[in-house]
């Protein structure tokens, strides 16, 4: 059974609205679509129950923040609710979107996409809970792949940590056909997913502009490995060992 009741839309473009709520009926589903911030709010405030929020970061009526702290106070009597926002390429800048992240948001989308899109990450974000922090993954990790802006809501978050943590400890590259195999034991999933969940979080990477083009997952996680011990190095903080 699934744990929203409604997808709510705030996008103030009548043809993208359309267009995604008539994506989103062929699917199964119904949305209810509102142009103003305003408006989705005051729905929410009349108990809408539990609900995927998905809106614009630009809305002609409430600035981005207002309309978070306003979101978080509504829905805290309702945790099944889960918001995820849209932009562009270029907006909200990339310093921007761990505060994004951090002030309430579960999770922000590129445009364009399609409805198939948005629903695959509804269901990704309402999919079985990570533990708050994996066993064996350093904070230090952690804390790096939060300050680019990856929701660590997200189970392939994990992935990438255990991945680096991986090639951390053991001081080499280790091979993805092992890196598959160790990781979905882990997390309880195949060796495909894992490797779909890597996919995912480097596209997801590039549209943010950490990457020029989409790395693959031995790519990204040679690329993160090295940019975390780069850092390290930089700010001689020898906080994190590259040990067990």
């Amino acid at each position: 059974m699934r744990k929203w009741e409604k997808i709510l839309i705030l996008e103030p473009s009548d043809v993208l609205q359309r267009r995604l709520a008539a994506g989103l009926e062929q699917l199964g589903q119904t949305p209810v679509c509102f142009q103003r911030a305003a408006a989705l709010l005051r729905y929410l405030q009349s108990g809408a129950g539990p609900a995927v929020v998905v809106a614009d970061c630009f809305v002609p009526d409430m600035d981005l923040f207002t309309f978070l702290k306003r979101y978080r106070e509504l829905v805290q009597a309702c945790p099944e609710t889960r918001l995820i926002l849209t932009c562009t390429e270029t907006y909200p800048p990339s310093d921007l979107r761990p505060q994004i992240l951090s002030n309430g948001a579960d999770y922000y989308m590129i445009k364009p996409y399609t409805a198939q899109m948005l629903l695959e990450n509804i269901r990704h974000l309402y999919a079985t809970p990570v533990p708050p922090q994996m066993p064996g993954v350093h904070p230090a990790v952690v804390g790096f792949l939060r300050e680019l802006g990856l929701p660590m809501e997200h189970v392939s978050f994990w992935y990438i940590a255990s991945a680096m943590q991986l090639e951390l400890t053991g001081g080499a590259p280790v091979p993805l056909k092992t890196l598959y195999i160790e990781l979905g034991q882990l997390y309880g999933v195949s060796p495909q997913g894992v490797e779909s969940g890597l996919r995912r979080m480097g596209k997801l990477l590039t549209r943010m502009g950490v990457f020029e083009k989409t790395p693959s997952p031995k790519q990204l996680v040679a690329a993160l490995t090295s940019a975390f011990v780069r850092e390290r190095s930089e700010s001689r903080d020898d906080a994190y060992a590259l040990t067990t």
